[in-house]
């Protein structure tokens, strides 16, 4: 058993990330009911990492997450993250096509019991190189709507966390993981195997350009939809779907084969294990003969195996103008409103909810960024298209200091910062400070504001914030014989935690 510290090491140099910050997971115990997934509070350390830090990652001391895309825009390594909670053949399976194709992934099981399946590399490549491969090859698995990463093409365009990239839980934390690496004949490895093994799998620059999802010798679909030709090769003992999936073949025999489409559906049929009774494939026919439909790539089972750049290739493919349903690079920004951040083609657009929500808002922003449009779709197929990019949308929490209340605190601050202990003074505009207490009025603070053109905050909301999260309240000064009212603040309190709940403004009618 080789020292801690070299284990460290050797961890740090084989899993090369962005080293400016990483992550971290604390597990609650308990198992989340919509997914089988263990919950936990994950939450990002801007802070470097370090051979000490993996130390403590692999002794047990905390659960910490790397984002493999650096400064420069290149990774050592990339990643697919499978949820496979429910399914406890998925690792077997996916073990068994790595082995059958001699491919060099590294399946590991994830803290929740899905997979992580790793690609090494001993040199830096593009992100989106690896983005782009790691897409193909998560259709050819079977898992086209998992999360891959690196998420994003390249980073730092943006001043809320999402600059450093996103970040997936390391294997090996502590003696009693559940993150561990699994052999292609599916024994589990220590550390030190798991090193090992993952060392021999890494790629060179060459080796990676050289690495391509393997062909399917015989298409069934020749020209035809990657998904489609997936599941008729490896999916036909399948009975869920048949509908769906019979539906879609008549959308490409009706492009490939349009003089005796009919009867080819029903040669098709038959390839199931369980075929569709032959009424159910006369309904098809007789709704598919009436109008010309799309493929349906956001439904089951073709999500699954989606490989949308290489069907947007194909002669009887989805066609290189329509949207690509497996594009996965959704962040959501948790500003007030939100914001939502959609990598097409390597460009990041940015989009308000209302034009993510619509698919004709939506396509008027793709034309101002990328100078084309996507042809017109239901919005109910749009809805479809957003499932599909939600399911894993990375959401990003402003930092406290741009929030609407984090502003108004600094501009407070600010505003306080020259307080006299001379009373008089409130008159012409100034703060008094007495006994840690700033005393002001507030339509002097409101003309500090409108003079800083901060607006963020509507009135009602500003007293809340005044009230409820810095505890302040109203008191009366008397001058000259005459009271005026004032608002005062402790200077304590001007000094926020971000790290605790702020109040919720948008439901908030205190005032």
């Amino acid at each position: 058993m080789i020292p801690l510290t070299q284990l460290a090491t050797q961890f740090s140099d084989l899993f090369k990330s962005n080293t400016s910050v990483f992550g971290q997971t604390q597990l609650t115990g308990k198992v989340r009911e919509r997914d089988g997934k263990q919950d936990s509070k994950s939450f990002l350390v801007k802070s470097e990492l370090t051979v000490d830090i993996w130390e403590d990652h692999l002794s047990g001391k905390r659960l910490i997450g790397c984002t493999p895309i650096r400064d420069d825009n290149t990774v050592h390594w990339g990643a697919l993250d499978i949820d496979v909670y429910q399914d406890s053949n998925t690792i077997e399976e996916l073990n068994k096509s790595i082995s059958h194709h001699n491919l060099p992934f590294v399946v590991c099981r994830s803290k929740s019991g899905g997979a992580h399946v790793y690609l090494f590399f001993s040199e830096p490549i593009a992100a989106r190189l690896v983005i782009d491969k790691l897409k193909s090859f998560s259709a050819f698995f079977g898992q086209g709507v998992c999360e891959i990463y690196p998420k994003q093409p390249k980073i730092g365009n943006r001043k809320d966390d999402s600059k450093y990239g996103n970040w997936i839980n390391m294997p090996y934390s502590g003696e009693r993981t559940l993150q561990y690496g699994i052999t292609t004949d599916n024994n589990a490895l220590n550390p030190e195997q798991f090193i090992q093994y993952a060392t021999e799998r890494t790629l060179t620059k060459e080796q990676f350009k050289e690495l391509e999802v393997p062909i399917i010798e015989t298409e069934l679909l020749p020209e035809g939809p990657p998904c489609l030709n997936y599941i008729f090769e490896h999916r036909t003992q399948e009975s869920e779907n048949r509908n769906v999936t019979l539906s879609n073949v008549a959308v490409y025999l009706k492009k490939a084969q349009p003089s005796d489409w009919k009867s080819e559906l029903h040669k098709f049929n038959k390839k199931f294990s369980e075929p569709l009774p032959d009424r159910e494939v006369d309904a098809i026919i007789n709704s598919y003969e009436k109008k010309d439909y799309k493929y349906q790539c956001a439904q089951e089972p073709l999500c699954r195996f989606c490989d949308a750049k290489l069907c947007g290739q194909r002669r009887h493919g989805i066609g290189t103008e329509e949207f690509l349903p497996n594009n996965r690079s959704l962040i959501q920004l948790k500003s007030d409103p939100p914001l939502w951040f959609l990598t097409l083609d390597h460009e990041e657009i940015q989009l308000t909810t209302a034009e993510f929500d619509n698919f004709n808002m939506f396509n008027q922003r793709v034309m101002e960024r990328l100078l084309f449009k996507y042809p017109p779709i239901k919005q109910e197929d749009w809805i479809k298209q957003q499932n599909l990019l939600l399911k894993n949308c990375v959401r990003i929490d402003v930092p406290f200091e741009m929030t609407p209340i984090g502003q108004f605190v600094e501009y407070l601050s600010t505003f306080c910062a020259s307080a006299s202990e001379e009373i008089n003074h409130i008159k012409n505009g100034a703060v008094k400070q007495a006994n840690g207490w700033y005393v002001f009025r507030m339509v002097d603070l409101k003309d500090y504001l409108n003079q800083q053109r901060f607006n963020e905050l509507p009135d009602n909301k500003l007293l809340s914030v005044l009230k409820r999260t810095l505890k302040g309240d109203t008191t009366r000064v008397y001058l000259n014989g005459s009271q005026i009212r004032c608002w005062r603040v402790h200077k304590d309190n001007l000094h926020l935690d971000p790290s605790q709940p702020m109040p919720d403004l948008e439901n908030d009618n205190t005032y």
